[in-house]
């Protein structure tokens, strides 16, 4: 996103002087990060002048500073039309369309962007809105030939080593992960991954990886997640509580890890308040559009639960635990955080041999026996377990299981 051009407002357009001064305010304005008062002084001159391509061009700037993405587009679209031959136009419309989630539209947008001037940035773009998109083999294409350009441009090594990853070309996308850590050794999503192909990894990752990961997700997560690949856990999650408790309804409820609020949604009857916790700023986004939480916080589930002074009947935990290695940590705090009797609701996936055990995907399987060591070193009891299909990876079902605990008080 480039900055807002402060060019006079000349042409074939004829503007009166106090038209200028209004630009000239609305630029200063802009220059100021005041991007609201920028966009109400670039509207005025546009009430008068709608065709303005330059005026037009800075308030889609402004207004995507305001993540107002979808006004944003139309500004930029609104510039193509008088003039499609500007490269930033595009591939800032591009970025806009990208932003409210119309990826057909961003990638044409770039594809346009960089006919007009090749370059690292549109390229790199184009590629990630690519893999968005599904467009695998364009996507490939695209990091290749960055790559080719600028073998050093660490978010395009990373981007593709994950691509590569996720289709299977393990001992394509080791390279690529070396190559990240060799430009950046302390890398955290890099390392994790490595140690995954590797079968080597025995830690927690890094919030900051976590974080990450799942900002990048939020844009379609949940059509991926449930259309795509029958994800089922808090169906069955919720099944479980029914079938031991079908009547209960608990005081306060915590949803550990909660994403964009599948979860949430279920539970919201059988409870009267509901907390959702989660470190991904842009999940909670979408789950605060659901309405179904008292309380949203972004925060590592740990630190939020030796945080709180609250006391909680019923702890839910949907597709948290596979991305944490050792779980004694998660259980010690959530029995701190549990009222008398709690009850404790998640899902693992399964692991036949070691306690816990780093899968090529990057998350953690379980072992039902050291979970239920846990259970017994806390002070709490198993209610229900049960082996489930719970999603699907790439064309097979991935095997999971269901855990009801009461913790005692």
């Amino acid at each position: 996103m480039l900055p807002a051009q402060a060019g006079s407002l000349t042409g074939e357009v004829i503007v009166p002087d106090k038209l200028q001064e209004v630009y000239r305010e609305a630029v200063k304005a802009h220059e100021e990060d005041d991007y609201g008062k920028a966009v109400e002084l670039y509207s005025q001159i546009l009430a008068v002048h709608p065709d303005a391509d330059l005026v037009l061009y800075n308030k889609g700037l402004a207004l995507y500073q305001l993540e107002r993405f979808s006004e944003a587009a139309a500004a930029f679209t609104k510039v193509t039309e008088v003039s499609d031959a500007d490269a930033d136009t595009w591939y800032n419309l591009g970025l806009a369309l990208k932003g409210c989630g119309v990826l057909d539209g961003a990638c044409h947008a770039y594809e346009r962007a960089l006919a007009l001037q090749p370059d690292e940035d549109i390229l790199f773009n184009l590629a990630n809105c690519y893999q968005e998109y599904g467009a695998i083999d364009k996507a490939t294409s695209c990091y290749a030939e960055l790559l080719k350009i600028n073998p050093d441009h660490l978010s395009a090594n990373n981007n593709f080593a994950f691509l590569c990853h996720k289709q299977g070309k393990n001992k394509h996308a080791k390279a690529l992960y070396s190559q990240v850590l060799a430009l950046e050794p302390d890398h955290p999503g890099a390392a994790h991954m490595l140690a995954a192909l590797n079968g080597t990894g025995n830690e927690t990752p890094s919030p900051e990886y976590i974080r990450n990961l799942f900002d990048q997700y939020s844009t379609g997560f949940e059509e991926s997640l449930v259309e795509k690949l029958g994800y089922r856990v808090p169906e069955l999650m919720f099944a479980a509580l029914k079938g031991a408790l079908p009547d209960k309804t608990f005081v306060s409820t915590l949803d550990l890890g909660c994403g964009t609020g599948l979860a949430g949604t279920l539970f919201r009857q059988s409870t009267q308040e509901l907390t959702g916790v989660d470190l991904s700023s842009k999940m909670l986004a979408v789950a605060a559009e659901k309405k179904v939480y008292d309380q949203l916080e972004t925060a590592d589930v740990l630190q939020f639960l030796d945080s709180q002074d609250t006391l909680f009947d019923l702890f839910i935990a949907a597709d948290l635990l596979m991305y944490m290695a050792d779980l004694e940590p998660l259980f010690s705090t959530v029995k701190k955080a549990a009222s008398t009797d709690a009850l404790f609701v998640f899902s693992t996936e399964h692991s036949p041999r070691k306690r816990w055990q780093i899968q090529p995907t990057g998350r953690f399987a379980h072992n039902s026996e050291y979970i239920s060591a846990l259970v017994d070193q806390v002070g709490g009891r198993i209610v229900s377990f049960s082996e489930e299909r719970i999603r699907k990876e790439g064309d097979l079902w991935l095997t999971g299981n269901i855990f009801l605990v009461q913790l005692y008080g």
